[in-house]
């Protein structure tokens, strides 16, 4: 029991880190009390996502049609993984207040929603024994940060209503995000395509913070 429970306080190490690092730098009670939001909005995105992922897992179509073959196996992940997720965590995005907070302060708040969400689906995978967990560890939590980053500028240029053309940046992290389950699900020697999906999605939630 004991061992079960560093494992899963082992899962949380990537969104504590954060949520230091962050802590420290702001030494703001309202954006620490908005962090512990954010944390719970991670929680809360990966419920529905779940519900709509285990409905659609179980069907008979999935199994039979899109498992049949790689091109349809990729737009089950796209749908499934890429879209049903960022969908979850961007609409969730739309309860963070904006009020006293700036574009930047916004994007670090979607990196605590997809950092929570990350590792609060990796808990939920370690309890049911799922294989290669520490890759996952090192991957999916950095990817599901990262994408949620991207995402954070299309809700934010949406309650802004600034720029409808930053849009895409929604469609990107859904592309990345589908295409690295895509490559993880195929496993072997597309492991590093899968690795690769998660650099690009750093870079690109690297360059979000310099779009203003």
């Amino acid at each position: 029991m004991e061992q079960s429970l560093w494992h899963i306080v082992f899962c949380f190490v990537p969104l504590l880190t954060v949520e230091i690092i962050l802590s420290v730098r702001y030494k703001k009670k309202d954006f620490v009390l908005l962090m512990q939001g954010a944390v719970l909005l991670g929680l809360v995105s990966l419920i529905p996502a779940s519900i709509m992922q285990t409905i659609l897992l179980n069907s008979p179509l999935s199994v039979r049609f899109f498992q049949s073959s790689l091109p349809l196996l990729l737009i089950y992940s796209l749908v499934v993984n890429g879209f049903i997720e960022e969908a979850s965590k961007a609409c969730s995005f739309l309860l963070i207040p904006l009020k006293k907070i700036n574009y930047i302060d916004f994007l670090f708040l979607g990196l605590i929603v997809g950092l929570s969400f990350g590792c609060f689906e990796t808990v939920i995978y370690m309890i049911n024994g799922t294989k290669n967990l520490l890759l996952r560890f090192f991957t999916a939590g950095i990817l599901h940060g990262a994408c949620c980053v991207c995402s954070a500028v299309t809700v934010y240029n949406i309650k802004t209503e600034k720029n409808f053309k930053k849009n895409f940046w929604f469609v990107r992290s859904c592309f990345l995000h589908g295409f690295y389950n895509f490559f993880y699900v195929i496993g072997s020697g597309f492991i590093v395509c899968a690795v690769f999906c998660v650099v690009a999605s750093v870079y690109f939630a690297h360059k979000a913070f310099l779009e203003n």
